[in-house]
């Protein structure tokens, strides 16, 4: 009975190992996937060109479908916010679905809103925004 008992635990450790490993590398395989798409992406928005390919990625945040760390999950989300080589800003979405990508999208922005996104991480700001703070003092 006791070998049982230790049997069991061991397996229920041994699954949630197997579970969290499989867990990171789904994680790791839509950061490529992301990454991939974000590397050929090109959008002309008012005459104004927005390459992915030719920017900067300034934050990005991915999110699983999967709350749980332990899960592995098949949808994923990316929005990054991105600066381009002529100092335009803009936000880059895509999305995964069972593991496919299912949608990208190029939304230019305002230095404004950039800053209100960044505000938040006072290195970045500053990095970014470097002229923002001479100006407020």
């Amino acid at each position: 009975m006791r070998y049982e008992k230790m049997e069991s635990f061991i397996l229920i450790v041994a699954s949630i190992f197997a579970l969290y490993y499989l867990s990171q590398k789904q994680d790791l395989m839509a950061n490529k996937m992301f990454g991939h798409e974000f590397n050929r992406f090109e959008r002309i928005y008012h005459n104004t060109t927005y390459s992915c390919q030719n920017s900067t990625v300034v934050r990005k945040q991915i999110t699983s479908g999967m709350p749980l760390p332990f899960i592995p999950s098949t949808s994923y989300s990316v929005r990054a916010l991105c600066l381009t080589e002529d100092k335009h800003w803009f936000w880059f979405d895509a999305g995964i679905h069972r593991m496919k990508l299912s949608r990208t999208s190029i939304t230019p922005t305002d230095s404004k809103e950039a800053f209100n996104a960044l505000k938040d991480d006072p290195e970045i700001l500053h990095r970014y925004f470097s002229n923002h703070d001479q100006q407020s003092a």
